[in-house]
C-alpha cells in the first residue's frame, strides 16, 4: 500500500509526499459551522495546505520557538488547524488538544499539566486566560483577533515575507519515542490524562487503519472524527468535513450532510452512533439511498440493532462495519453489520467481531497486585469467561505524558512480544468481555460499572440489551450505588411518562432470572448522553442525580 522508501520518521512525511505527488488535489473542504448554521465554506488543494504549512513555520522559527516545545491548540477545524498542527509536527514541536467538554476545571488541570509554552485558540477562550492560572506564563495568541492579555496570530502571519518562508515545508527527523501529539482526555473521575501520540504511534496507527480500513485512489472521506484527518492527508485522500457541529453530533442538521454526500460524491462515512442514526433517520423518511458512499463506519458506542438495520437500508452499496477502538487504541477490532444482524437476538452483550491483523487481545482478571506481564498473564481467564480487556500492538499507545500514576495502572510492560516494536505494552481499556470460541470478542460493560451484588459481579450490557427489547423502552441503564440497583428506564413517544404496569412486569422478570430481587426503577424522559460523541449513556450523571435525591 505504502512505500517507506524515502521517508524519515516524522509523521507529517507521508503528507509532503501526497502534496508533491497530486499538488492540485483536494484537500480539504470545512464547513465553517455554528451549531447547525453554516456560517461560510472553505476549500484547499495539497498545495495550498503545504503553502500554509511553510507561512506557519516561518512564524514559529521569527518566535524562537524551539524543537519539543508543547504548544496547545484549542480550535473548531478548519484548514487552518490541520495546518497549525502539521507545521508544528513537521518541526518536531507538539501540538496538544484538550476536549473541552471536560468542563471548566478539568480544562484548568490539562492546561496546567500540558507543561506547554503557549496556546492558540479563540477570543472566546482567551479572554478568560486571567481566570485560568495556569495560563498566565503561557503566550496567547488568538486566531480570530485581538485582546487584553492575547494577540493577533493572522496580525503576526501578516508580518511574515515571502522571502522568510523555505522552499519546502522543513521536516526534522523523529524518534520512536518523540512525542507527536498531545491529546487530553478525561475519565469521569480524576485528573484528565495526556494521552502520548509519538510520531511512531502516529505511523504505526496509520498503517493500522489502511491494512484494516484500505482506501482507493479517488475516495472522498466524510469522517465526524476529526482526528481521521490527519489519517486522509497521509493517504492523500480528500475529506469533506459534515456540515455538524462537532462538539453536539447528534444535533446534526441531518439534511445537509445528505446534501453534501451527493453533491461531493461522499464514498466513506464514518461516525459514532447518535449521528449516524440521524442521517440514516432522514435518509429512510425521505426515501432517499446514498448510493455512492461505499464504506461506512460507526464506532465510539454500542450500536443497536434498529441502527445497523437503518445503515444497511439506507446505505446499501456500503461495506459497513462496526469499529471497536480507543484513544489509546484504534482500532482494535470490527465486525461486517450483515454479520452482527445473525447475532441481534443474542443478548450476552455487544458483538465488535474479531480483533484486527495489527493487534493482540487479551482477556484477564487484573488485580492491583499485577505488576508485570507474568502476572497478568496466570490472571487470563478461559475462552468464554468475561474479564478486562487487554490490547497490545505496535499502535497501541506506550504512555500518557508526565503521568506516572496513570501509566502504572492501565499500562503493563511486556516482555514476551513483537521484538520490532518499541517498548510494548499491555493497554488495560477498563472495558469488560469475553473472546468467543470463534475468535470473536464480545463487550459485556466498563469496569467501574460492574453489578456488585450478593456477593457476586453482573456484566450491564447483557441485562440492559433484555431490557431494551421490551416493546416500550427506548433505552435502559442500570446503576450499583448505595448498594442498591437503580434500573433508569427511557420510555418510547408512544408510552406515557408513567410506567405501565406490564413494562415493569417485563423489567422485573428479566432481573429477577437474573437474580436479581431488590432494585428501584426512575422513569426518565431522556437517557443522558457523553459530551463527546452524544451516544455513551453518561452513567456518572445517572450516578450524581442518586446523590443528589440521597441528601
Amino acid at each position: 500500500m505504502e512505500s517507506l522508501k524515502n521517508l524519515n520518521d516524522n509523521f507529517v512525511q507521508r503528507f509532503i509526499e501526497q502534496s508533491k505527488s497530486h499538488p492540485e488535489k483536494l484537500a480539504l473542504h470545512i464547513s465553517q459551522m455554528d451549531h447547525s448554521q453554516c456560517l461560510g465554506e472553505e476549500s484547499v488543494s495539497y498545495a495550498e495546505l503545504a503553502n500554509s504549512i511553510k507561512t506557519y513555520q516561518a512564524l514559529w522559527k521569527k518566535k524562537g520557538w524551539q524543537k519539543n516545545d508543547r504548544i496547545i491548540v484549542i480550535i473548531k477545524p478548519s484548514s487552518q488547524l490541520y495546518a497549525i498542527a502539521l507545521s508544528l509536527l513537521a518541526l518536531g514541536m507538539t501540538p496538544v488538544f484538550i476536549d473541552t467538554g471536560m468542563g471548566r476545571e478539568k480544562i484548568k488541570m490539562a492546561i496546567a499539566d500540558s507543561n506547554a509554552r503557549a496556546i492558540i485558540s479563540m477570543k472566546a477562550l482567551l479572554k478568560w486566560f486571567w481566570l485560568i492560572p495556569p495560563m498566565w506564563k503561557l503566550e496567547r495568541l488568538a486566531i480570530d483577533g485581538s485582546g487584553l492579555g492575547f494577540k493577533s496570530l493572522a496580525k503576526q502571519l501578516t508580518n511574515i515575507k515571502p522571502e522568510q518562508h523555505a522552499a519546502a515545508v522543513q521536516v526534522v527527523k523523529r524518534s520512536d519515542t518523540d512525542h507527536g501529539l498531545i491529546s487530553f482526555t478525561s475519565g469521569s473521575t480524576g485528573r484528565p490524562k495526556g494521552a502520548d501520540r509519538t510520531h511512531y504511534s502516529l505511523i504505526q496507527q496509520h498503517l493500522a487503519i489502511r491494512s484494516h480500513w484500505p482506501d482507493e485512489k479517488n475516495d472522498v472521506d466524510c469522517p465526524c472524527f476529526p482526528v481521521m484527518v490527519l489519517h486522509n492527508l497521509s493517504c492523500g485522500m480528500s475529506t469533506v468535513m459534515p456540515k455538524v457541529d462537532l462538539a453536539q453530533p447528534a444535533q446534526v442538521d441531518a439534511a445537509q450532510v445528505i446534501k453534501q454526500i451527493e453533491q461531493y460524491k461522499i464514498t466513506r462515512l464514518s461516525g459514532a452512533p447518535a449521528y449516524i442514526q440521524a442521517l440514516v433517520n432522514y435518509s429512510l423518511v425521505h426515501n432517499k439511498t446514498n448510493a455512492s458512499v461505499t464504506t461506512l463506519v460507526v464506532g465510539g458506542a454500542t450500536v443497536s440493532v434498529e441502527l445497523a438495520e437503518g445503515i444497511l437500508a439506507a446505505f446499501p452499496n456500503a461495506y459497513s462495519r462496526i469499529v471497536y477502538g480507543s484513544t489509546e487504541a484504534e482500532p482494535i477490532s470490527s465486525i461486517e453489520i450483515n454479520q452482527y444482524l445473525k447475532y441481534s437476538q443474542t443478548t450476552r452483550g455487544y458483538l465488535v467481531g474479531k480483533p484486527a491483523g495489527q493487534v493482540e487481545v487479551l482477556i484477564a482478571n487484573v488485580s492491583a497486585q499485577t505488576a508485570n506481564e507474568q502476572d497478568l498473564l496466570k490472571q487470563s481467564v478461559a475462552c468464554g469467561d468475561v474479564g478486562e480487556i487487554l490490547v497490545s500492538g505496535r499502535h497501541v499507545l506506550k504512555q500518557y505524558v508526565d503521568n506516572p500514576s496513570a501509566n502504572a495502572e492501565n499500562k503493563i510492560r511486556r516482555t514476551q512480544s513483537n521484538k520490532n516494536d518499541h517498548q510494548p505494552v499491555w493497554h488495560r481499556t477498563g472495558d469488560t468481555g469475553f473472546l468467543d470460541d470463534s475468535g470473536q470478542l464480545w463487550l459485556t460493560g466498563r469496569i467501574k460499572d460492574s453489578l456488585v451484588l450478593n456477593g457476586g459481579v453482573i456484566q450491564p450490557y447483557p441485562l440492559e440489551q433484555s431490557l431494551d427489547n421490551v416493546a416500550g423502552i427506548v433505552r435502559s441503564a442500570l446503576i450499583h450505588f448505595n448498594d442498591a440497583l437503580h434500573v433508569f428506564v427511557q420510555n418510547s413517544v408512544e408510552s406515557s411518562q408513567a410506567m405501565t404496569a406490564d413494562i415493569r412486569c417485563e423489567i422485573e422478570q428479566i432481573l429477577q432470572a437474573a437474580g436479581v430481587h431488590h432494585f428501584n426503577i426512575n422513569v426518565i424522559e431522556q437517557m443522558p448522553v457523553d459530551g463527546r460523541h452524544n451516544s455513551k449513556i453518561d452513567r456518572l450523571a445517572l450516578r450524581n442525580a442518586l446523590q443528589k435525591n440521597s441528601h
